[in-house]
C-alpha cells in the first residue's frame, strides 16, 4: 500500500523549510558587519542619474554613513570607503562634509594615501574649507614625519577664510622642523570642533590618544636622559624615575596599558600600542597644485548636508610669507 502525502501537508512542510532557510540567511546577514557589495564608477553613475545627481549622491552618502558607523568596521575593513566618497563627491562636488569625514576616518584607519586623495579632491572641487589642507598637514607631519609638506599644507589652511589664527603658528613651527605633540593635540582639538557626528569625532579621539602617547613618551625620555646623566648608568625600567625623585608617578597610558622603557630601541613605548612618531629624512612637496574652485550654481540639497562654514573675522595679523615658504611648490 503506497503512502500518500496530502498536498496541503506537503506545502506546509515546504513553507516551514523555506522559513528556516530565510531565517538562517537573515541571521547570517545580520551577524556580518554592514558592507556595500558594489560601488559604481562616477562617470556612468552621473549618466544614470538622469539629471538627479544630488539625489543619487544623497542616497550613496546614506550608505556611506552606515558604512562608517558600523560598530564592527575595523574587523570588516575600510576598502569601500574611498570608492563610496569618491562617488558621492563625483555626483555632488560641493558635498564638503563627505570630503572631511572620509579624510579623517581613512587617516585614522591607516589608509593615508586614500585620505590624502579625497582631501586634495576636496580642495580642488569642493567648498573652501580650511579643514581639508589642515588635515593634510596632520597626515604629512604626524604620520609621515614630513615637516616640509606639512608646513605647506598648513600655510594653505592658514590662507583659507575662517581658519583659526593658531594654524599660522603651526605652519611656522613645521617650516622650522619644530612641530611638537602639543601642537598635534591642539590641531586635533580644532578639527574636533569642526565635525558634527560621533563616528568622526571618535576617530579624532583615537588620534588624540596617539598624540598624548607621543607627548608623554617624549617627556619620559627626557627624564631618562636626566637619570642617565645623574647616575652614570642605564635605566632598567621607568619605575626608577619615580624612585630617583625625578617623577612623582608614571602618567597613565591613554590606551589602557602602561609605559615601558625599551632599551634596545632607546625609547619609551606603550605596552599595548607600538606607535611612535618617526621623523623621515626625505623631503617632498605636495604634487597637487591648488587652484580656486570655479563657482558652482547647483543648489545644496538639504538631506544629510552641512552648510559651508561662515568665514569668521580673523584676529591674526595680516598674512606674510612664512620662512622658507616664499616660493610656491613647482
Amino acid at each position: 500500500m503506497r503512502l500518500t502525502i496530502p498536498p496541503l501537508l506537503a506545502g506546509a512542510v515546504l513553507l516551514a523549510l523555506a522559513a528556516v532557510l530565510n531565517l538562517e540567511l537573515a541571521s547570517g546577514a545580520l551577524s556580518r558587519p554592514y558592507d556595500v557589495l558594489h560601488v559604481p564608477a562616477g562617470a556612468p553613475a552621473r549618466v544614470a542619474a538622469l539629471g538627479h545627481r544630488t539625489t543619487l549622491s544623497d542616497l550613496y552618502w546614506l550608505s556611506t554613513v552606515q558604512y562608517i558607523g558600523e560598530p564592527r568596521a575595523d574587523a570588516r575593513g575600510w576598502e569601500k570607503l574611498f570608492p563610496l566618497v569618491d562617488l558621492v563627491t563625483d555626483l555632488d562636488p560641493r558635498h564638503g562634509y563627505a570630503y572631511q569625514t572620509a579624510g579623517i576616518v581613512l587617516s585614522a584607519a591607516g589608509r593615508l594615501d586614500e585620505s590624502d586623495r579625497i582631501l586634495e579632491k576636496g580642495i580642488e572641487k569642493g567648498p573652501r574649507w580650511w579643514t581639508f589642507p589642515y588635515y593634510l598637514a596632520f597626515n604629512a607631519w604626524f604620520y609621515r614625519g614630513d615637516f616640509a609638506a606639512g608646513a605647506r599644507w598648513a600655510e594653505l589652511a592658514a590662507r583659507t577664510p575662517g581658519a583659526s589664527p593658531n594654524i599660522s603658528h603651526l605652519a611656522v613651527s613645521l617650516a622650522s622642523k619644530s612641530g611638537t605633540p602639543e601642537q598635534a593635540i591642539t590641531l586635533l582639538r580644532e578639527l574636533k570642533r569642526a565635525v558634527h557626528d560621533e563616528a568622526t569625532a571618535g576617530r579624532l579621539d583615537e588620534q588624540l590618544k596617539l598624540a598624548y602617547l607621543e607627548r608623554d613618551a617624549q617627556a619620559l625620555e627626557r627624564l631618562v636622559a636626566a637619570f642617565r646623566e645623574r647616575t652614570g648608568r642605564e635605566l632598567r625600567d621607568l619605575d626608577e624615575l619615580v624612585q630617583a625623585g625625578l617623577l612623582e608617578a608614571l602618567p597613565p597610558d591613554p590606551f589602557g596599558g602602561r609605559y615601558v622603557w625599551v632599551a634596545s630601541a632607546n625609547e619609551v613605548q606603550s605596552s599595548v600600542n607600538p606607535f611612535r612618531f618617526r621623523l623621515h629624512a626625505r623631503r617632498h612637496r605636495p604634487s597637487f597644485q591648488y587652484q580656486l574652485p570655479r563657482g558652482l550654481t547647483d543648489p545644496i540639497p538639504p538631506l544629510l548636508r552641512r552648510p559651508d562654514p561662515v568665514p569668521e573675522a580673523s584676529t591674526s595679523a595680516p598674512w606674510t610669507p612664512l620662512p622658507g615658504l616664499e616660493t610656491p611648490p613647482p
